[in-house]
Formats: C-alpha cells, sequence, structure tokens
C-alpha cells in the first residue's frame, strides 16, 4: 500500500488460463471502516473458510486493496488463443492485436 500511494500502476496474473492485466490500484481504508461493510460482507461470505485465518481485522493497517483494470491479455491454452481487453473502453481483440 506504501508503493501505491507513490504509484498507483499496478499488475496482476493468474496462472490458471495465464491472465496478465495493468490498472490502477486504490487503497479503500480499513476493512472496519464503516464504508467498507457492504464489501467487507460479500468478502467475508465469500471466503468464509479462510477470511479469520488470513486476516486481522483488529490491526488498522488491514485494508482493502480495488484493483480497476485497464488492459489485459487472456492467453488460452499455452498460446493458441489470445485475447487482449481494454477495460476501459471495454473492447477486445483475438490473437494478433495488442491495445
Amino acid at each position: 500500500m506504501q508503493q501505491i500511494s507513490q504509484n498507483s500502476e499496478v499488475s496482476v496474473a493468474g496462472c490458471l488460463e495465464m491472465f496478465t492485466a495493468n490498472g490502477v490500484g486504490e487503497n479503500l481504508g480499513w476493512v472496519l471502516d464503516p464504508k467498507n461493510a457492504e464489501i467487507r460482507t460479500k468478502l467475508r461470505t465469500a471466503f468464509s473458510e479462510w477470511y479469520d485465518m488470513a486476516n486481522n481485522e483488529k490491526d488498522e493497517n488491514c485494508c482493502f486493496l480495488a484493483i480497476r483494470l485497464t488492459k489485459g491479455t487472456l492467453n488460452i491454452n499455452h498460446w493458441e488463443k489470445l485475447y487482449h481487453m481494454d477495460f476501459v473502453n471495454k473492447t477486445d481483440m483475438e490473437n494478433g492485436g495488442i491495445f
């Protein structure tokens, strides 16, 4: 979060289908801040099996990170098919093109 406060450009990657993306990171603040009640409820429900084990909500440094994706690439079946996505303009390009 300290680095994101200096430069909010972030990257994410997921290895299951080889997804990579760039975006803008934003610290939404402490998880127990009343403004985060709705998202906290959703995340506690979705990750109920391990949420309490992985998070110390009493620590005010335990915060939510929002990443608003700007562009990304989904790599299907080890380069068999690529999908380049522009999340800002809500467009995609199959194979060949790069945004």
